[in-house]
């Protein structure tokens, strides 16, 4: 996997880069297993369970980095060298504006071990959210090369969280994916549920659903030829997390 070996020894020389500032900072990860592989209004791994695990660094200063990967399957077999890992390296910092505000700037770096129907595929996205305590967030991204088609999409998402107990909390979130230009077609989608914590494990259970609109027949098929994801369809969709 050289695509992935190469993310890999970037991540370390951005944890070299910024050594001194991570010795002061808290390390955190995740281990996840979930029945979806969900991105936004999509899945990627058609509707079977898949392995999740991040790590990152936060430093007091605002400065975080770390890295995600996820097993993934888009059905492409037709194609040759398809893409069954999504390596995810980030680089953020977070601004305190008032006590309940803040806001963080994000650059992330989608990478494959192989190709996603047929083409390379990896591409950058940039990040701003702005967050009001641990009850909402609202977040708007962009990438000028979605999914290595050499066009551009704008995503929008709110999300909303209400702690129940002090245990389980309800969630929900309302998202748009500008993305007619590079697939033919906008996408909106949501999802709500619940998660509920015992000691450094989540249980959560989600439903989740998408629909298109403002389609563009002509870009659609075009663009559709290079890739062509399974639109998310009222799933039901079960997470174990494990933090540390």
């Amino acid at each position: 996997m050289p695509k992935i070996a190469m993310s890999l020894r970037v991540s370390c020389l951005v944890f070299l880069l910024f050594y001194p500032a991570l010795s002061c900072a808290e390390f955190h990860g995740t281990l996840t297993m979930t029945t979806n592989n969900v991105g936004r209004w999509f899945t990627k791994n058609h509707n079977s369970v898949a392995l999740q695990a991040n790590v990152d660094y936060q430093h007091k200063s605002g400065l975080y980095l770390g890295s995600s990967v996820s097993t993934v399957d888009f059905k492409n077999k037709e194609h040759a060298d398809t893409a069954q890992a999504e390596v995810i390296p980030y680089l953020g910092w977070t601004f305190k504006l008032t006590d309940q505000w803040r806001l963080d700037t994000q650059w992330s770096r989608y990478v494959y071990d192989g190709n996603l129907f047929g083409h390379q595929a990896d591409y950058n996205e940039f990040y701003l959210f702005l967050h009001y305590k641990d009850l909402f967030s609202g977040r708007i991204s962009f990438t000028d090369d979605y999914y290595g088609l050499g066009e551009y999409a704008i995503d929008y998402e709110l999300t909303g969280k209400y702690p129940i107990t002090d245990s389980l909390e309800f969630s929900a979130s309302f998202g748009y994916s500008q993305a007619r230009a590079s697939l033919g077609s906008d996408y909106p989608y949501w999802n709500i549920g619940l998660t509920y914590f015992y000691k450094f494990i989540a249980f959560d259970l989600r439903y989740m659903d998408a629909t298109e609109t403002s389609i563009d027949h002509a870009v659609e098929k075009q663009k559709h030829e290079h890739y062509d994801p399974p639109l998310l369809d009222s799933s039901v969709v079960f997470s174990i997390s494990m933090g540390f």
